[in-house]
């Protein structure tokens, strides 16, 4: 493909940085493989600190916020109609990133994305081997607008709490898809 060493290793390490790939010098590189254990305790991190987020973000918010939002609500659902992994991992990220940044708090937002990235991406391809389908599993987005036009504290920590939480609950136990998926060598369930 005509790509020098130096570029595949400097793509390596940025998806090294970005939590996606393990790599052990003088052996080689892997794609990040997740257990239960790590899914659960990525989950419970980012769900108290989307929260967070998302509490900080509703203080800032405008109607073109707003309706920016709606627009990547909207690009989400497309995909995840259409049942394309790629393109609804990447509009769920889109959605969240924008409520991340308007929070105003960077130091939140790249957090975030640390904790989030491998997560979604792992179980992204989880659900594109087969083991789900996305109309099945992703919920819509309009609660968690909705809570942000609220205002309400209270409404907001439970529409995130849940957002951040519902779709991944199948994946931080040894039962179900963990199973099916160890049982591919897409998981690892030791741990």
């Amino acid at each position: 493909m005509a790509v020098s060493q130096a570029t595949i290793r400097e793509s390596l390490q940025k998806l090294e940085n970005a939590g996606l790939v393990i790599r052990v010098p003088n052996v080689g590189t892997t794609v990040v493989r997740l257990t239960p254990r790590d899914i659960r305790e990525r989950v419970e991190l980012r769900a108290e600190l989307e929260v967070w987020a998302a509490k900080q973000a509703a203080r800032r918010m405008t109607e073109i916020d707003y309706a920016e939002l709606e627009r990547r609500m909207r690009a989400l659902m497309a995909a995840v109609d259409a049942d394309k992994y790629y393109e609804g991992a990447q509009a769920d990220l889109a959605f969240h990133r924008y409520v991340w940044q308007c929070s105003g708090n960077q130091t939140l937002a790249v957090t975030l994305e640390q904790v989030t990235v491998p997560l979604l991406a792992f179980v992204s391809l989880l659900r594109h081997t087969g083991f789900e389908h996305l109309p099945d599993v992703v919920a819509g987005h309009e609660p968690l607008i909705d809570a942000l036009r609220s205002g309400d504290e209270e409404r907001i920590d439970t529409a995130f709490r849940e957002g951040a939480t519902q779709s991944y609950r199948e994946f931080m136990d040894t039962g179900g898809a963990s199973r099916r998926a160890s049982a591919f060598g897409f998981m690892d369930a030791a741990h």
